[in-house]
């Protein structure tokens, strides 16, 4: 299946005008893998970063605030996951970004052709809207890419007891998987219909 790639619109998030320079240093530093990706969910190294502090005050009002990353060589949809606070990603390098809405879930299920694809720019942070639909990045031509990943402190620890909610993954993380993912081999909810997207 060929998708168009467009910019980020409003519907989903927006670019966020501030320099993270600081945080782009550090996150340079962090591992990346020759196949598959590495996902921290919270870096405390960061925290003591300006880049840092400015996310806690403009974005999640001084909450706590947990900063990672994903770094890797991803091309597939594979999931798709939402969480009810914004997410920010800051982009070392271009990238794509598989995007859902939640108007697009329909008896609980997500076709794929309902999903767009956004290029991000080297050196852009976007700011994703609570409950848009994402996973992870996707690689722009076969470079491997790093990606800073900043959310409500919490979100995507392991859950301390089964939810009720077949979709509820891990804390503050709705997951609906291709059957063709590793997370599918892993028991979570099958929830996206048609071919599973590959950038190329």
């Amino acid at each position: 299946m060929s998708i168009k790639i467009t910019s980020l619109t409003d519907e989903y998030g927006y670019l966020l005008d501030h320099d993270f320079s600081d945080l782009m240093e550090y996150l340079q530093t962090t591992p990346i893998l020759e196949t598959g990706n590495v996902y921290v969910r919270d870096d405390e190294k960061m925290h003591q970063l300006d880049g840092y502090r400015y996310l806690k005050e403009h974005i999640y009002g001084l909450s706590d605030m947990e900063s990672g990353y994903c770094n890797g060589n991803n091309k597939k949809l594979n999931c798709l996951e939402y969480h009810t606070c914004p997410e920010v990603d800051l982009a070392l390098e271009d990238l794509i970004l598989l995007l859902a809405l939640p108007k697009d879930i329909v008896d609980g299920k997500v076709d794929s052709s309902k999903v767009k694809a956004f290029y991000i720019k080297k050196g852009q942070a976007i700011v994703l809207h609570p409950y848009v639909m994402h996973f992870s990045p996707c690689m722009v031509d076969n470079k491997p890419f790093r990606c800073g990943i900043f959310l409500s402190q919490g979100t995507n620890r392991d859950l301390e007891v089964k939810p009720s909610d077949p979709t509820l993954w891990k804390e503050n993380k709705w997951l609906l998987a291709h059957e063709e993912s590793k997370q599918a081999s892993q028991g979570a909810y099958i929830g996206i219909t048609g071919e599973n997207i590959e950038i190329q």
